[in-house]
Parts: structure tokens; sequence; C-alpha cells
């Protein structure tokens, strides 16, 4: 079954070799280090054209690592893979802004690429419970958005608990903490009064 994994790699991604553009705008071909997938048994559907993944699956790519209970990709005619679709126990591992270590949790990742009007939109779409944790803290959501492309995270009601060393301030003024009045100073002189002193007994 090892080698069907190897060779499912190829059909799904042709990530073996990637066109890239050089600083001079020309193509250069750069090899890509493969995206390994295993499972206790897959299956192909080559008419409609998708490879399901079932049982401890394991997906293991340079920019990150999947684990789930089952996986349905699609199988592209050629250039990238449309849709992967992760069920079940969803664990993701990546590094982000260079070194930043992010572990995420969900029951479903759902990622879709696609180019429109020469821009590159590619997400992933986490539900069921889905949780981010990174040294920032961890953040939670009934749905969170991935956006591979631009390197954002967007949620719905989010619930967020930020690591007590960040210094962390609202981005409004309207709940900012008052700052007390200095206490003023205690002197053992008597409190002046505007009391009206009476005049002095005429003689």
């Amino acid at each position: 079954m090892k080698i069907v994994y190897i060779i499912a790699i190829a059909l799904l991604g042709g990530f073996n070799l990637r066109a890239q553009m050089d600083l001079n705008g020309g193509t250069t071909n750069s090899v890509r280090p493969p995206t390994r997938i295993d499972s206790d048994r897959a299956d192909f559907d080559m008419n409609a054209r998708k490879a399901f993944y079932h049982g401890h699956v394991v997906v293991n790519d340079p920019q990150m690592k999947l684990t789930c209970d089952e996986l349905v990709a699609d199988i592209p005619q050629s250039g990238h893979i449309q849709q992967i679709v992760a069920e079940t126990n969803v664990v993701i591992d990546f590094i982000a802004d260079g070194d930043q270590t992010n572990h995420v949790t969900a029951e479903k990742a759902v990622y879709n690429f696609k180019i429109e009007n020469g821009v590159t939109n590619e997400t992933v779409t986490l539900t069921g419970n889905p949780v981010v944790r990174n040294a920032q803290g961890e953040q939670s959501g009934d749905v969170i958005t991935w956006d591979r492309a631009n390197g954002r995270f967007s949620f719905v009601h989010p619930h967020m608990v930020f690591s007590q060393h960040l210094n962390f301030m609202p981005e409004t003024n309207s709940s900012l903490p008052t700052i007390p009045e200095k206490p003023k100073a205690i002197t053992n002189k008597p409190a002046a009064t505007n009391a009206i002193k009476p005049s002095p007994p005429r003689k």
C-alpha cells in the first residue's frame, strides 16, 4: 500500500516539479519536497477524481503536519488540488511568521484553493469546536477561517485567552482603566473656614 500512496501523491498535486517566477520574470523549475499520506486504507475513484483515506490518516507536508480519521481529496487533471476535506479528530501543526508554532484542533477542516482574476485564494475552514494554540495564547470560535494566502485568521463568535506575559491593551479607549487620583497630603494645619468672624464689641 505504501507504493499506492506514492502514486496517489503524484496524482494529487504534481508536487515534484513546480514552476516558479524568478526575479527577471522568467520561470525556473524548483523541486519541492514530496507530501506523504499514510492511512489504514485508501480508495481512488478515477471517474469522480477523488481519493479517500480511512483510519489513522497522517499527512506530512513541508509546510504542515495533519492527522485525522478520514480524508477526501480531489485528484486534479493538472495543477493544484482544489479541495481537501479532513474529518474527525483533526489536528494540524504548522509554523507561521517565521518561527511561531501553531497547534490546531477541530472536528472538520476544509481546504479550498482557487485563482480568480489573477488573485490566489487559499483557505482552510475549521468547524466543530476549533481551537488554535500558540505562544500568544488560545483562540477558539464557532468557525475559524485560516487564510493561508495572506497569513490571516478570522473567527465567528471568538473566545480568546491571551498569555499573561503579553502586553495586550484594548484597541478603543472606552474600556481603558481609569487612573486613581493622587491622594492629598495630610498636614497639621487647621482647616480653613469661610465663616465670618464676629466684630469686637464697641467701647
